[in-house]
């Protein structure tokens, strides 16, 4: 039998535990007290999925998608593929650098002696650039090519809750310019990143368009974004992702002109909205997943 007087502490509701989190990025916000920032990442394909251009420059991956392809390569790599090139395609060209081996001349500190010396070292320096020619995948034929898998080893969490809401979550290359994106019409989230701060961005656009009376306008509203924003870093609080919520206040101080005080007043005109998708989100994760949030 419990002790007089005594009761077991209340477990705090998923309305509670939402607007405790609140409360503690707000004064986070308020007073610029926030965590570190953090790398962001940019996807790379599985190991032995890997494409020739996933270790090209992003300005070669740009050259790639503006040719209208995800794959391109040399001609003898298609070759080695099992795929050939058709007749009469024309190729596009990217650039690589050209390099040679230079012996230079550096000043080191000896380890044994602490005396500062000379050596003489060889190193690969870049003299140039040249162009080399690749062709689309478009413009090949021969033998299908395994389809590359981008996705992270672990999903994140909230990934099944996701599901829920969306038809699809996809992970795909990043191509500069975003991270990811809702698309309400196919019902999809498509990610450039592993990072949880976007999927959970991206996860809160899913859920408002579905909780706002009339869905989401089409296209970045700053109402929108910062309530998706909101959303994001309070999910990282919640499930000890450190770091994102420097890039998440940054976020939505863009789209309240850089200024610290118009970006503190437009979270709290959105806070109920901030505060309904968080509780449907919770609402529809398992105890199991809510209970991995801190």
């Amino acid at each position: 039998m419990g002790r007089a007087g005594w009761s077991a502490p209340r477990t705090m509701t998923v309305t509670e535990k939402a607007r405790e989190t609140l409360n503690r990025l707000l004064e986070m916000f308020r007073t610029g007290d926030l965590p570190h920032a953090v790398a962001r990442t940019v996807i790379r394909a599985k190991a032995g999925y890997e494409r020739p251009s996933d270790r090209w420059s992003l300005g070669n991956r740009l050259l790639m998608y503006l040719a209208g392809t995800e794959d391109a390569r040399g001609f003898k790599q298609w070759e080695e593929a099992g795929r050939h090139v058709k007749k009469g395609a024309r190729a596009f060209y990217i650039l690589a650098p050209c390099t040679k081996k230079k012996t230079v001349r550096e000043r080191e500190i000896d380890s044994d002696t602490g005396e500062e010396r000379e050596v003489e070292r060889e190193r690969v320096v870049i003299t140039g650039f040249r162009c080399v020619p690749v062709f689309r995948y478009e413009d090949t034929e021969g033998a299908p090519l395994p389809e590359v898998d981008y996705a992270p080893p672990e999903p994140p969490p909230l990934f099944d809750v996701a599901m829920r809401f969306v038809g699809d979550v996809k992970y795909k290359p990043f191509v500069g310019g975003y991270y990811g994106y809702f698309d309400p019409a196919r019902r999809e989230i498509v990610l450039n990143t592993h990072d949880a701060r976007t999927f959970f961005h991206e996860l809160a656009h899913a859920v408002h368009h579905q909780v706002k009376p009339g869905g989401l306008k089409p296209g970045q509203h700053a109402d929108q974004e910062i309530v998706a924003e909101v959303v994001a870093a309070a999910l990282c609080e919640m499930y000890g992702f450190k770091g994102y919520i420097w890039h998440g206040w940054e976020y939505i101080r863009h789209y309240a002109g850089q200024d610290g005080r118009k970006a503190l007043k437009a979270v709290m005109g959105v806070l109920a909205d901030v505060e309904k998708v968080l509780e449907v989100i919770l609402e529809a994760a398992t105890p199991e997943e809510r209970g991995c949030a801190a």
